[in-house]
């Protein structure tokens, strides 16, 4: 297939007239039948990658990504260029499933979405198997490298499709990735011959400035009054989201918080304000912006300093996607580079990590040998006050246990209503016939949750019963006292799904090899941050040598290292302080040695 013809698809359902970077290069690799790998800056057209062959091949494209919302985003862009896409979302049971493929053959979808934990499903995978694919998308492939920044050990389940589908060309994505990750993208994923397209780390529209100031509040306060259009500001925990949010709105700013705390409704409001404009700011945790196409996105602020240049360089990239000329302040003082210098000394106990995972187990009472494939929500603020642990310590034991692939941690997630039977029809019969008629039904309809918890249809129930959801949810609450069955009601919040049934006590363990490399790539990280707020050198350069990139890049020009000017204009200085302008101000504004400014201070 032609690139002239990629070309034409490209322009016909969105409107371009070429393709950008290296787009034009991955796409043509992939119609010829070649596993790729496609290592794209953020903003930098990934899914346009696998969209637009994913049209012209025949049958459809399965896209592997981690996150709903992300894959909702994409599936609603293609919606609306009128490309049929299917989601894959919630619980199946074998009929539906079937119907599921059945439409996806018949009603000519060209791509279906689905999350790397469904792989686990043998009856899933037997569709797989014998479906129609010309084209396997991994997104965010990075997530498949226990090394990465961002590990998920349900991407260690992407390799299956591998074998099930030899033939079918594999397109793994992400924005970044170190040497190591890149290795581990191809071995992992079992495409050792795929050949690497490797974008430009340094993004020509995007000024990037980190600036040491002793007083963030006042100079951001500065930084809002000079930036124009929609923003970001990350801050690193819910509380400072929350508390930054409320003093940007005591001072008129249009500004709200968003976090993996929000009710589902208030998420969607937040997020629909922001991206119609009606809100200028959104202060935020790290997930937020991911997967959402908002191309105007004028400027980007960190308020604290991220944990590593992967975290850094994914954030500051949601900046400037339409092309336009964007900026990103990274803030820091002292107090942040004493937490970072403390994440290398304070790592996590291991025997306490494994502790944790216990008393999680003992709190569900989930069983040796269960819990498999299961997802069990739960507050992080209330267990680590039940546990009597901060709650970065809770988080640091949850990402620990993870990285070994114990479990797998969601901080935002959608928890749909279920229910388990831990009765048999028989002991029904002893019921009231109006009760024991009602479990019956419930039991025609979700038959396998004899033997797991099963997402029921709420509204649907209920309408059966001929009862209200609010009166239904009170009958499945009383068989739940009453020992028939277990309700799992709707929740919204963090969740934990364990990746493997509970091991046994004297079978839980970290290998020291496993110790010694989890500990030395997190120091690793945490060190390569302190470096790039202490270097003097361009800060794409510092990125590009992390990333193992080009060592031969020029410098950028643009970002506050390479417009460092040691000698500060005496004239503006004066000018400046005669004003009632502090020296952190000038300092902050003239990007100079705060030794000279001093001489005029």
């Amino acid at each position: 297939m032609s690139r002239e013809k990629a070309l034409e698809a490209l322009k016909t359902y969105w409107g371009y007239s070429g393709f950008r970077g290296l787009q034009a290069d991955i796409i043509a690799q992939i119609l010829s039948g070649h596993d790729t790998i496609g290592l794209l800056p953020t903003g930098g057209g990934k899914s346009i990658c696998y969209q637009v062959p994913g049209l012209m091949l025949p049958g459809f494209t399965l896209v592997i990504s981690p996150l709903v919302a992300l894959m909702s985003d994409q599936q609603k862009g293609l919606e609306d260029r009128e490309i049929k896409s299917y989601h894959f979302k919630g619980s199946y049971t074998p009929r539906k499933l079937d119907e599921a493929f059945r439409n996806i053959r018949f009603g000519e979808y060209k791509f279906a979405f689905v999350a790397p934990e469904r792989l686990n499903s043998e009856l899933f995978q037997e569709y797989i198997k014998h479906a129609d694919i010309s084209l396997i998308a991994i997104d965010e492939a990075h997530c498949i490298s226990q090394w990465g920044f961002d590990f998920r050990p349900s991407y260690l389940n992407v390799n299956i499709l591998r074998t099930l589908k030899p033939d079918v060309p594999v397109l793994a994505l992400t924005a970044s990735a170190t040497p190591r990750v890149k290795r581990d993208l191809a071995e992992t994923l079992l495409i050792p011959n795929a050949k690497v397209f490797e974008d430009s780390i340094q993004r020509t529209n995007l000024h990037l400035h980190i600036k040491f100031t002793p007083n963030k509040e006042r100079q951001l306060f500065r930084l809002l009054s000079r930036l124009v259009g929609t923003g970001i500001i990350y801050a690193k925990t819910r509380r400072s989201c929350e508390s930054l949010a409320e003093l940007l709105q005591n001072n008129g700013h249009s500004a709200e918080y968003y976090h993996a705390g929000l009710l589902p409704n208030e998420k969607e409001q937040r997020q629909n304000d922001w991206l119609s404009n009606d809100l200028r700011i959104i202060v935020s945790t790290t997930a937020f912006g991911m997967g959402i196409d908002k191309s105007d996105v004028n400027w980007v602020v960190h308020w604290d300093v991220p944990d590593t240049l992967e975290g850094y360089y994914q954030e500051v990239g949601r900046g400037g996607r339409g092309g336009q000329e964007a900026s990103a302040y990274l803030l820091f003082h002292q107090q942040d580079v004493a937490r970072l210098q403390k994440g290398i000394t304070d790592l996590p106990n291991p025997m306490h990590a494994l502790e944790f995972y216990n008393r999680f187990c003992s709190r569900f009472q989930i069983a040796v040998g269960t819990g498999e494939g299961t997802t069990y929500p739960f507050s992080i603020v209330a267990m680590a006050n039940d546990f009597k642990m901060s709650v970065p310590v809770a988080l640091s034991y949850i990402k620990l246990l993870q990285h070994r692939g114990y479990w797998q941690f969601q901080e935002s997630s959608q928890i749909w209503p279920a229910l388990e039977f831990t009765s048999k029809p028989l002991q029904w019969e002893k019921l009231e016939r109006q009760e024991g008629e009602l479990l019956i039904q419930l039991l025609r309809l979700y038959p396998h949750a004899m033997f797991q918890p099963a997402r029921i249809h709420l509204k649907k129930c209920a309408a059966m019963a001929m009862l209200t959801p609010e009166q239904f949810e009170r009958r499945l609450s009383y068989f739940e006292e009453k020992g028939l069955l277990k309700y799992l009601p709707e929740t919204s919040g963090s969740s934990i799904t364990l990746m493997d049934p509970r091991p046994h006590k004297k079978h839980l363990h970290f290998p020291k090899s496993f110790l010694d490399s989890w500990l030395e790539s997190k120091v690793e990280r945490a060190k390569a941050m302190l470096s790039l707020l202490k270097s003097e050198e361009c800060i794409f350069i510092e990125l590009s040598k992390y990333f193992g990139q080009d060592s031969n890049l020029q410098p950028c020009r643009k970002c506050s290292r390479c417009l460092h000017d040691h000698y500060p204009d005496e004239h503006k200085v004066k000018e400046r302080l005669s004003k009632g302008d502090t020296i952190d101000d000038i300092w902050f504004d003239l990007n100079c040695s705060v030794d000279e400014l001093r001489k005029f201070g």
